[in-house]
């Protein structure tokens, strides 16, 4: 049974769930942020080794949670009401990477993916409802993703244009749509009629979800470990799977993104997750 701490106090204050999930998440959102394989996005200092090994692990999450979705939105009013095609970015990354000229399959899950996986599956059998506090997470990612796209296609000199072919087609898919198509998921969010306990369960996987794309982060810079940390201060999941050995396209992702984070530091530009 997945063990997310909650608590539905009776005497807390109603607020809006999307409110919660900005207040009760933002030390978790913040530390992702600021990895330094992020600010290297940030500050155009990513190259393609790199950013492809960034989109081939977020093809991993983003393949989980769509197909956890697409199963268990007809069987709960919230999700049938909150999840549309437009929030299903699959297609996206496969469009980037192909740009980038990789190959998905070389570029295996890593640890931290795989637990993030996990979980994510382990919600689709025991708490669907719980999967829109991570599809919070990746759609309100696109926020900052709309002004990180230019920075990254600068770093690996793409198309400077963020259409079809752009190579930044994940970080920035609803183009000049993004703050209208946030503005309804939250409000959308807002008119769920949920127990305190699915609240609370939303709000618990959020930010998890903030923890484990910060850990794959981790895994992108630094070689895999045995007692990951993303096993270590999170709740009991799926065991993982064996290791994979560091193939040379593991290695040669693992060195560019430590490049990339070791480049002096240019003038950061803060994303933000909500407008």
């Amino acid at each position: 049974m997945l063990d997310y701490r909650t608590s539905s106090s009776s005497d807390r204050p109603p607020k809006p769930l999307s409110e919660r999930l900005k207040e009760e998440t933002r030390a978790d959102h913040f530390r992702a942020e600021k990895h330094p394989l992020m600010v290297a996005m940030i500050g155009g200092r990513i190259d393609r080794a790199a950013y492809a090994g960034y989109l081939g692990q977020m093809l991993h999450v983003h393949t989980t949670l769509e197909a956890a979705l697409r199963d268990t939105a007809h069987h709960h009013p919230a999700l049938a009401l909150l999840v549309c095609e437009h929030e299903f970015r699959e297609l996206a990354l496969l469009a980037d990477l192909s740009t980038l000229g990789e190959v998905p399959d070389l570029h295996p899950p890593l640890p931290a993916t795989r637990l993030f996986c996990g979980r994510i599956a382990g919600l689709a059998g025991e708490a669907p409802v719980a999967l829109l506090g991570a599809l919070y997470v990746l759609e309100g990612s696109t926020n900052g993703g709309r002004y990180l796209a230019p920075a990254v296609r600068k770093a690996p000199r793409l198309p400077g244009h963020g259409e079809a072919g752009s190579g930044t087609e994940y970080l920035d898919p609803h183009g000049p749509r993004q703050r209208d198509r946030w503005s309804f998921f939250k409000v959308s969010l807002d008119v769920l009629v949920l127990s305190p306990g699915e609240r609370d369960l939303i709000v618990a996987v959020a930010s998890d979800a903030f923890r484990g794309v910060h850990d794959i982060f981790e895994d992108l810079t630094h070689p895999p470990h045995a007692h990951h940390a993303y096993a270590s201060h999170h709740a009991p999941g799926p065991t993982a799977a064996a290791e994979p050995a560091m193939t040379p396209a593991r290695t040669r992702v693992r060195d560019s993104v430590s490049a990339c984070i070791r480049r002096p530091a240019e003038k950061e530009v803060r994303t933000t997750h909500q407008p």
